[in-house]
């Protein structure tokens, strides 16, 4: 869900409807306390950020030039069983059967909608992917069934970059690749009482280190907070969380070497994608 970050009149969270989309971010951010009819238990949470754009969800153009695109995040536990809401929406994503882990539809294109709901005040009106019956995510390319013609509609590159972080296959690079720098100012209303105080930018790393198993991952005793400072020795930087089931460790060799390869080509590159290249890869 996109929250409004201030009570300000000029927040406007991005328009309910069909919009295009891509996924630019796929966060595991480890295992939470969250509480369940009365019982508290354990969840692995994740978050999935979605840069928009099309006529409907334009960036925004600052002063100097710098467009800042329309985002929206998607908050759910990391569970694979059969009724989960993250299997459910990571088989509506996976449209084109290629991908076998969320990590892997990182770039790629869809259409989405957007809806919006009241505060209970009524005062705030919030944006989010999933609605009464759910997400409803779709490939960019489809068939027209009144016309019968196939349908492509081009999806912008995303201005954003492309970050991840897998919690088995992360490493000291991922880790700084989280990190955002400054504050959101604290808001107050008409009256000038204190709505919402000074926060930090610099949310994942936040989270992740509140997980409850964070003191377990490998990267815990050699990260901090913020920017890389220190070097790091080399080995650190490719240091990764133990395979929990060595059952699993073929198809997690594979699923690793396909990590891999995305990190490095966004690495090398560290441009977006041009539109010609995306399509090549559709």
């Amino acid at each position: 869900m996109r929250k409004p970050r201030s009570g300000g009149a000029d927040f406007e969270p991005p328009a309910a409807g069909i919009a295009c989309a891509r996924l630019i971010g796929y966060f595991e951010l480890g295992k939470h306390e969250q509480e369940y009819q009365g019982q508290k238990r354990l969840r692995d949470k994740v978050d999935l950020i979605f840069e928009l754009s099309g006529p409907n969800h334009p960036p925004r153009a600052l002063a100097d030039g710098t467009k800042v695109p329309q985002r929206i995040a998607v908050k759910e536990t990391l569970d694979l069983s059969k009724d989960s809401n993250f299997l459910k929406l990571f088989t509506m994503m996976n449209y084109a059967a290629k991908a076998t882990h969320m990590a892997q539809l990182l770039g790629d294109a869809f259409l989405v909608e957007i809806f919006h709901r009241k505060s209970r005040d009524g005062k705030k009106t919030f944006a989010n992917l999933k609605g009464p019956n759910g997400y409803n995510i779709r490939n960019s390319i489809y068939q027209d069934l009144i016309i019968g013609k196939t349908i492509t509609i081009e999806i912008a590159p995303p201005i954003t970059k492309l970050r991840l972080f897998v919690w088995t296959t992360a490493d000291v690079k991922d880790w700084y690749n989280l990190y955002m720098p400054g504050e959101y100012e604290e808001v107050h209303d008409s009256e000038g009482n204190l709505v919402t105080p000074t926060r930090s930018k610099n949310v994942l790393q936040e989270q992740i280190i509140q997980a409850v198993n964070w003191p377990e991952h490998p990267l815990a005793s050699v990260v901090t907070l913020g920017e890389e400072e220190k070097p790091v020795a080399p080995e650190m930087h490719t240091k990764r969380a133990p395979i929990p089931d060595r059952r699993r460790s073929a198809p997690h060799a594979a699923f690793d070497a396909s990590i891999d390869a995305r990190k490095r080509t966004r690495r090398q590159q560290d441009i977006p994608p041009t539109r010609k290249q995306e399509t090549k890869g559709t």
